[in-house]
């Protein structure tokens, strides 16, 4: 018959209790310590994800504003250069009038003094020939007859000009 042995039974009722307390003690501190990394290492990789679908967002966002910056700036180049032209058209203008001022000034003044030097230049022989008229006739008339003479000269050689 079988003889059953003593030392089988208690070796397998250590090993179950061994294994019991192995689980209890062991088994399940691992187990939760486990647990709990794996919800670390989740949630970092949500984190990560969130902070990369807000880092896109940011990049969309700042992409989407550098283009306006861009647009802007050619805009701005765009009004800068109008007005820049109008700028440049308006002093010339001005330019131009100045220009044109001072010329019909210097004509005036031009004029002016030819007039002035033909009179000048009038009296002067007006004058000569007053005193090739008193050497002539030898003496002078009367300061009236002078310049009546003189005026008359003079009233002549305007209508002759």
């Amino acid at each position: 018959m079988l003889k059953f042995d003593w030392n089988i039974l208690w070796t397998v009722i250590n090993l179950i209790v061994f294994f019991l307390l192995m689980k209890f003690f062991l088994f399940k501190p691992i187990k939760k310590t486990l647990d709990k990394r794996k919800e670390l290492i989740d949630k970092q990789f949500k984190d990560a994800e969130d902070a990369q679908r807000q880092a896109d967002e940011i990049k969309a966002k700042y992409q989407s504003e550098l283009d306006g910056v861009e647009e802007e700036k050619k805009q701005i180049l765009v009004s800068a250069r109008a007005n820049a032209k109008n700028e440049y058209n308006k002093i010339i203008d001005k330019a131009q009038s100045d220009a044109d001022k001072i010329k019909t000034d210097a004509k005036k003044l031009s004029d002016f003094e030819t007039e002035k030097a033909r009179r000048a230049v009038k009296e002067e022989i007006a004058a000569l020939a007053m005193e090739t008229a008193e050497k002539v006739v030898g003496k002078s008339a009367s300061p009236q007859l002078d310049s009546k003479l003189y005026d008359e000269f003079l009233n002549e050689s305007s209508d002759e000009s």
